[in-house]
């Protein structure tokens, strides 16, 4: 459970290790404690955003100028949460995390094809938290093997505050289908 002042241990890494080998993701259901999840979706709801055309890939809007992903940025590189997802993942040492407030509208155009972010070799991991304002029908994010297109794992956010992590690693892709109403779908 992340806090405004602390990260706290809920639940044993162990019980992700198997999920992570098997699927190469994790959701975690409940990622910040709840006052403090209530405070970013507040900020979240007053926030700017600008159109993003991600090269061969899609559209989407990001956070412009960014306030609230920095933020969740230095919440989230406490390292209890970092040694705990490098035990629930096999993977690390983990030294950061990075990212920023992102959405997709029900737009008809907002989606992100299949792509790999292997981009970085110092990348190992990505996460995705939900942020949405309000419930939206779609935007499944989808995880997959690149070779043989078998999906591994496959997610709606329909939860505020439930994480995804997920692995980046050669050989596996994703995407984020596109929102078919409501909305917006707003990650982390």
């Amino acid at each position: 459970a992340v806090g405004p002042f602390a990260t706290e241990t809920l639940r044993q890494p162990a019980d992700y290790r198997r999920q992570f080998e098997q699927r190469h993701a994790v959701l975690l259901p409940d990622l910040f404690d709840s006052r403090l999840l209530d405070k970013l979706l507040d900020r979240c709801g007053s926030a700017s955003f600008a159109e993003d055309q991600v090269d061969r890939i899609g559209t989407r809007e990001i956070e412009a100028p960014q306030i609230v992903g920095p933020t969740i940025n230095v919440l989230l590189n406490r390292a209890p949460l970092l040694r705990w997802v490098e035990a629930a993942t096999g993977c690390g040492p983990l030294d950061r995390v990075e990212g920023r407030l992102v959405q997709t509208r029900a737009n008809g155009t907002d989606s992100l094809d299949w792509h790999a972010d292997t981009f970085d070799p110092l990348r190992r991991l990505a996460m995705t938290i939900d942020l949405s304002p309000a419930r939206f029908e779609g935007g499944h994010f989808e995880l997959r093997d690149a070779r043989s297109r078998e999906i591994l794992f496959a997610h709606r956010h329909d939860r505020s505050g439930s994480a995804v992590i997920f692995d980046v690693a050669g050989g596996l892709e994703h995407r984020v289908l596109p929102v078919g109403g409501g909305g917006p779908r707003r990650v982390f």
